[in-house]
C-alpha cells in the first residue's frame, strides 16, 4: 500500500537475498530512488528462492544435484558478466556442505522489518553485499546478527523474532503472497498506481522498461529530479549509500564504465573515497575522515 501522500507509484520487488539477478538489479532500483525520490515507493517481499537445495532443480540454468554449488557459482559469474555487479562465487564452495536453503536469510530480513521497515531495506542491501561479493554465509544466524548490529538493530529483539518464529511466520506470509500471484522467479516487480492499476515485470529489467511501465500507470505525472554529474554529487551518492559498486554509479549518473572508473579513481586519489577489492570487482566507500 502507498503510505505517502507524495507517492504516485509503488514498486514491490519479490526477491531473495541470495538471488544474483536481484543483486544485479540494485543499480536500477537506486536510479529509480534517485530520479523519482518519494514519488515512487520501493518495497520488498521475500519470494523464497530455494526451500531445500536437495530437491531444487532449475531447468533454465541447469542447476541441481550434487554439484549444485559449482553450477550456482558458474551461474553467478555468468550473470555478473552481464549485470555488472561484483560477485565472489567461491562462497558456494565454502558453504556447500552446510547451506540447505535460502529461507533463513529471508527470515532474517523479516526479523529486521519488525523493528524498522526502512532500516530493513538497508539490512537487505547489506546481506546482498555480504553474500554476493564478500563471501559471507548469510544463512548463518551469527552472520545475520553481526550484519544486523552493523546496521543498528537491537540485536536482542532481532534474535527473539527469529527464535520465537515470528519472523518465519511473516516470511510465510510473503511466500503465500508471491505464490498466489504465480511468482516463482526472481526478481519480479509489481508496479501499482494510486488507483490500484498494476503491471508486472518478470526478471531482470532495464531502467527503460521501468520508465515505460511508469508512463503507462501515471502518464506524465512523475517529475524526475535533475541528477548533476560532478565530483561532489558522486561523492554525495557514495556517502549516502555507504558502499557502492562502479556499475551503480554508471547507471545512476548515465556514465560509461570508463568514465565512471576515471571519476572514481580521481576521488580515490584525492583521499575522499577508498576502494575495497571484492570477488571479481570492487566497492567504493567514503573515507572515515570524510564521512
Amino acid at each position: 500500500m502507498l503510505n505517502s501522500d507524495r507517492a504516485l507509484l509503488e514498486v514491490i520487488e519479490y526477491t531473495d537475498p541470495y538471488c544474483t539477478w536481484c543483486w544485479g538489479s540494485e543499480p536500477i532500483t537506486k536510479k529509480i530512488k534517485e530520479l523519482y525520490g518519494s514519488q515512487v515507493q520501493v518495497s520488498y517481499r521475500m519470494g523464497g528462492l530455494v526451500a531445500d537445495i536437495g530437491n531444487f532443480y532449475d531447468a533454465l540454468n541447469q542447476i541441481g544435484g550434487s554439484n549444485w554449488y559449482k553450477q550456482v557459482a558458474d551461474h553467478w559469474l555468468d550473470a555478473s558478466s552481464r549485470h555488472g555487479m561484483p560477485v565472489d562465487e567461491k562462497v558456494f564452495y565454502d558453504i556447500k556442505d552446510e547451506m540447505r536453503s535460502t529461507y533463513p536469510a529471508s527470515i532474517a530480513f523479516k526479523a529486521a522489518e519488525f523493528q524498522d521497515v526502512e532500516l530493513a531495506k538497508k539490512y537487505l542491501r547489506r546481506m546482498r553485499e555480504g553474500a554476493a561479493a564478500e563471501r559471507l554465509p548469510i544463512h548463518r544466524i551469527d552472520v545475520q546478527e553481526r550484519l544486523a548490529t552493523e546496521i543498528g538493530f537491537d540485536i536482542d529483539q532481532f534474535h527473539e523474532a527469529i527464535i520465537n518464529k515470528k519472523a518465519e511466520k511473516a516470511f510465510m506470509g510473503d511466500l503465500a503472497e508471491a505464490r498466489s500471484r504465480g511468482i516463482t522467479g526472481f526478481p519480479t516487480f509489481l508496479i501499482r498506481n494510486r488507483k490500484g492499476d498494476e503491471l508486472i515485470l518478470n526478471g531482470y529489467q532495464s531502467f527503460e522498461n521501468f520508465e515505460l511501465a511508469f508512463r503507462k500507470l501515471t502518464g506524465d505525472t512523475l517529475k524526475p529530479n535533475k541528477i548533476s554529474v560532478n565530483e561532489d554529487t558522486i561523492f554525495g551518492f557514495i556517502k549516502k549509500y555507504g558502499k557502492v559498486a562502479p556499475k551503480e554509479v554508471a547507471e545512476v549518473f548515465d556514465l560509461t564504465m570508463d568514465s565512471t572508473l576515471e571519476g572514481l579513481n580521481k576521488l580515490r586519489e584525492s583521499g575522499s573515497i577508498k576502494e575495497e577489492k571484492v570477488g571479481n570487482g570492487t566497492f567504493f566507500l567514503v573515507q572515515k575522515n570524510n564521512g
